[in-house]
């Protein structure tokens, strides 16, 4: 070969060298790979959230894991490349994790994928703000590093004491993550996760004033970025409108997958899906992610019912039935039978959160009964999110087990007095947020009231007049309009006499600024469960009669 021909071939081969070295370099400007530029790619989430009994509702009818393996599973044999991601809220509380420390909790989860012993490199959990009801660090530590699967935290920090500034939870066990970045049919996807700060426990912090999450989200994005992420996804457990500043604070968010409110939601912000699943597993969200090959990124969901259609798988429910026998074991050392008949229904009794969080139920009719007598109020209420059961007891046997559901936080009953004018502030709270199935919902004993709900292009308003409250004083046969200047007896859980602040009732401030109205009962504590338990007890054959009665009507305009 002569020195010309030598001379071609090496320029030749110089040449395609340096395209082979350019082809794997980011364009300038742009963090993604060019390779997600050049190619169509799509993958799906499946998403669930805010999930307390691994076996479902309805006696294991309705929802639960081994229906949500099924699902995955046959995703997955379709060929679809399929994220598993949770949006908070599955360690407490429960009935199963206030006696098993949520060990049950984690077992089924690390059979999500099938198999026992694996990491699954396909699912990822964020913190609810429930997974710190234990005051014991070592309970979410431990469960934690149990996890055959990821935890992403971009705003919050564990603290080895409480004045102590904290570290990432990262930084102590291997599968939790600032960030994380996954690559998914040839598309790097990142993850960041966002958890409110409503359970304030000494050995975690959140980076959740609205300053401080800003500073973090803004940091979770670049990290991402930097790390050549072409999808962004926010898994968040937060309330609805701040999914919603998300959005719109952050268009470089492709996707917002949800927990915190317990029914299904869904909303667009700009080109941002926010999504929520039903609690426990009654539905999840399926979605469909779409990168463009111009890195467009495209995103489509529908939602998917797991009920009696979908079987169970059976790997998953015989774990189930497992831990359900070891509940059933360690109630039993409490010389407590969970199968104990306490009393009966005649009518059914709504106890699903969706339900007793948006509208009147026979079951919240009944606990407000209860409480008015036991106090000898005027007026009484509690709030739906301190109905823990989220299921529905049916006609026939309650069970202890239902109790345990009920009174998961076992609050005591309180009385004082408000005038007709803070009573009308009160409901008119209550209903603020029924569309969002919100836990500051009241259910109501010794009044009756309309209210009128608007909605346009997505927002809601809500409407309580005077005129539209009745009320039915102790001893009285009829109902009378309210009288703002007048003063009632009104009886309630001790959770909303101290806290209800942090639902919006700002008159309940005991525990900040003391600003509750003072007692009127004399401090003894009175078991709200013991009272209920008392009540059945004491009806004719011992059986709850109540049904809905019309104490709450909700007008639409």
């Amino acid at each position: 070969m002569n020195y010309s021909k030598w001379a071609r071939l090496i320029l030749l081969i110089s040449t395609l060298v340096f395209a082979a070295s350019c082809s794997q370099v980011s364009k300038p400007g742009n963090t993604a790979d060019l390779a997600n530029d050049r190619r169509e790619a799509r993958f799906s989430i499946l998403q669930v959230n805010d999930s307390y009994k691994i076996e479902g509702i309805e006696n294991g009818s309705i929802g639960g894991f081994a229906r949500l393996r099924t699902l995955r599973r046959q995703l997955q044999e379709g060929g679809e490349q399929v994220l598993l991601l949770h949006g908070g809220d599955f360690l407490f509380p429960s009935v199963m994790s206030k006696y098993l420390k949520a060990d049950a909790m984690i077992k089924v989860l690390n059979l999500m994928d099938g198999n026992e012993s694996a990491f699954d490199d396909n699912m990822m959990v964020v913190f609810g703000n429930h997974e710190f009801d234990d005051a014991d660090p070592g309970v979410l530590l431990g469960r934690i590093a149990q996890s055959d699967f990821a935890w992403i935290s971009s705003n919050t920090r564990y603290r080895s004491s409480e004045m102590a500034a904290g570290s990432p939870f990262s930084d102590r066990l291997s599968n939790v993550h600032d960030v994380l970045v996954k690559n998914i049919n040839g598309v790097k996807v990142g993850l960041f996760g966002i958890t409110l700060d409503f359970q304030k426990q000494s050995y975690v912090s959140f980076d959740y004033a609205p300053d401080l999450r800003r500073a973090a989200i803004n940091k979770a994005i670049a990290d991402l970025k930097a790390q050549g992420a072409a999808v962004i996804i926010a898994l968040t457990h937060q309330d609805f409108d701040q999914d919603q500043w998300l959005a719109r604070e952050f268009p470089d968010v492709n996707l917002v997958v949800g927990g915190h409110e317990h029914i299904y939601l869904e909303k667009r912000i700009g080109k941002t899906w926010i999504t929520k699943a039903d609690a426990d597993n009654q539905s999840a969200v399926l979605h469909d992610v779409r990168v463009l090959a111009d890195g467009a990124v495209e995103t489509s969901h529908r939602k998917i019912d797991l009920d009696g259609k979908v079987e169970k798988d059976a790997q998953v429910d015989a774990e189930v039935g497992k831990q359900l026998a070891k509940l059933a074991e360690q109630i039993k050392k409490k010389n407590k039978d969970l199968n104990q008949v306490l009393g009966y229904s005649r009518y059914l009794l709504e106890g699903v959160e969706p339900a007793v969080r948006s509208r009147e139920t026979a079951l919240g009719d009944f606990l407000a009964d209860v409480i008015r007598e036991r106090m000898k109020a005027d007026i009484a209420f509690t709030n739906g999110g301190g109905i823990r059961i989220n299921d529905n007891i049916p006609p026939g046997p309650i069970t202890v087990y239902d109790m345990e559901g009920l009174f998961y936080y076992d609050n005591e009953l309180v009385s004082f007095e408000l005038s007709g004018a803070q009573l009308l502030e009160v409901l008119k709270n209550s209903v603020s947020k029924s569309h969002l199935g919100n836990g500051r919902f009241l259910q109501v004993s010794g009044l009756r009231f309309k209210y009128r709900a608007k909605e346009s292009n997505g927002v809601y308003s809500y409407a309580v007049e005077p005129a539209d409250v009745e009320i039915k004083a102790r001893g009285a046969s009829v109902y009378t309009p309210l009288d703002t200047n007048k003063k009632y007896r009104v009886a309630t859980i001790d959770f909303i006499w101290e806290k209800g602040f942090s639902d919006g009732y700002e008159i309940f401030s005991q525990g900040a600024g003391k600003s509750s109205p003072p007692r009127l009962d004399n401090g003894a504590a009175v078991s709200f469960r013991k009272t209920t338990e008392e009540a059945i007890d004491k009806l004719p054959n011992k059986t709850v009669t109540n049904r809905i009665e019309g104490r709450i009507i909700r007008q639409v305009q």
